[in-house]
């Protein structure tokens, strides 16, 4: 029961709401929304636009709070951190500038291609020379084929890389 006796904060600066704010769903309070209350009405009437009216804009820009503004800063570097963070192999791939051209991905295509079928080669001729049925080679001819075919194709993009015009 404690928790609901506490009464709900402004969205903006954290203090408490009154209960007529709370009453009416306001997530801000008097001090937080009057300033956005006045932007809204000044973006509404009518008038030249902000980028038409240089001391309009900056009229604007002066009636958003600070908080509000650093808040906002803070929430899109978090999620663009996010975002960098959810990936790990983008971020290396970008660093690399891997497959930036279509020569690079059709090397590292035929690389994967020719590790690929070499591994399946090599599986198959191991199969037949033990006696052993195929089904006993099928794991290892696809778990050492994509190995493989990855080891080729950066072989591939590497050899494209250095054959490019500087």
């Amino acid at each position: 029961m404690p928790a609901a006796a506490n009464r709900t904060r402004c969205a903006s600066c954290g203090r408490a709401l009154t209960f007529a704010d709370w009453t009416r769903g306001r997530p801000l309070c008097d001090a937080c929304a009057r300033p956005l209350a006045a932007l809204r009405r000044e973006l509404e009437a009518p008038g030249p636009a902000p980028a038409d009216d240089p001391a309009a804009f900056e009229r604007i820009l002066d009636s958003v709070p600070d908080a509000l503004i650093d808040e906002l800063v803070a929430a899109l570097e978090a999620e663009a951190a996010r975002l960098d963070q959810a990936n790990p192999v983008v971020g290396v791939l970008a660093e690399l500038d891997l497959g930036r051209t279509p020569r690079e991905r059709q090397w590292a295509a035929w690389g994967f291609a020719a590790g690929f079928a070499l591994n399946v080669g090599i599986a198959k001729w191991a199969q037949v020379a033990s006696g052993a049925p195929v089904t006993d080679f099928i794991v290892p001819i696809l778990v050492g084929g994509v190995i493989a075919g990855a080891a080729c194709a950066a072989i591939g993009w590497g050899l494209a890389r250095l054959r490019q015009p500087a």
